[in-house]
């Protein structure tokens, strides 16, 4: 790949300490991908690390409601730091916590990649064995800032079965495979509905998509998650059959992530994406 520029961008100082940064990522809204990044970072923390969050969704941020958190609860320094609240365990932080619910952020491309930016540079993440990034969906700006910029360990595509899905995530393969940053794993959701009541599956939304997916690019198929019924008024994060699963999913990112990472160093270097 030819080198875009000669000069590089440094790593910001809240994020030297932390070990290991994971994007999630999903070019096609609407496939759960907010909530198996929460369910990672919950999964990572009950196994004894210490670990971060961040909602990079500066559109739609979900985590704050995932979280039951409010705006009121975000404290910066007076150097400008933000301090993550603590949830669940976890150093969580969100642009849903510094903007109205009701209020849409309309900005363009360049004001949300730095608004991303300043979420991850101007947080004090302290000491994380995890930092988990719940990226947009998308192949736009914001993403291209996130690869470009941040020095991720690795990521974690999510999809569902779908055709549709499946097309786009096909696109952020690409994309991530172009700027060379290693693809821990493909994690299918929504991949089938099993009522309680029967052993029958129901395959809503195609069968095997993202299974096909990852064999088609050899990339290591972390998981099919199946859709389950919320009852009792319990979270999703807090069912039983959500936990086991991520259980094991959390235990095979942790040993890919061993496998695919490399050494960090002190500068990134910048990719000219268009060639």
């Amino acid at each position: 790949m030819n080198q875009a520029v000669n000069n590089k961008l440094r790593i910001p100082e809240t994020l030297r300490k932390v070990k290991n940064i994971v994007g999630v990522f999903s070019a096609k809204g609407g496939v759960g991908k907010s909530a198996i990044a929460l369910q990672l970072a919950i999964s990572l923390k009950d196994k004894g690390y210490v670990v971060g969050l961040v909602d990079a969704d500066i559109y739609g941020p979900s985590q704050a409601v995932l979280l039951n958190s409010e705006p009121g609860e975000l404290k910066i320094t007076d150097n400008k730091i933000i301090e993550p609240l603590n949830k669940e365990g976890i150093s969580f932080i969100s642009m849903g916590l510094i903007s109205n619910e009701k209020m849409p952020v309309i900005w363009r491309g360049p004001m949300v990649s730095g608004a991303v930016m300043q979420l991850l540079s101007q947080t004090n993440w302290g000491e994380l064995d995890y930092l988990i990034i719940d990226t947009p969906p998308g192949t736009g700006d914001v993403q291209l800032t996130l690869l470009q910029k941040i020095p991720l360990t690795g990521t974690v595509i999510v999809t569902t079965p779908q055709n549709v899905s499946i097309s786009d995530a096909r696109k952020g393969i690409e994309m991530i495979k172009k700027l060379s940053i290693p693809i821990i794993g493909l994690i299918e959701n929504m991949s089938w509905f099993q009522p309680d009541d029967s052993e029958k599956k129901y395959f809503l939304f195609g069968k095997d998509g993202g299974k096909d997916l990852a064999a088609e690019y050899k990339i290591s198929l972390l998981a099919q998650l199946p859709l389950i019924e919320k009852k009792d008024n319990k979270e999703l994060h807090d069912l039983d059959q959500i936990k086991a699963s991520f259980e094991t999913l959390a235990d095979k990112i942790i040993e890919l992530i061993k496998k695919v990472r490399s050494k960090k160093v002190d500068s990134i270097p910048q990719t000219n994406v268009t060639k």
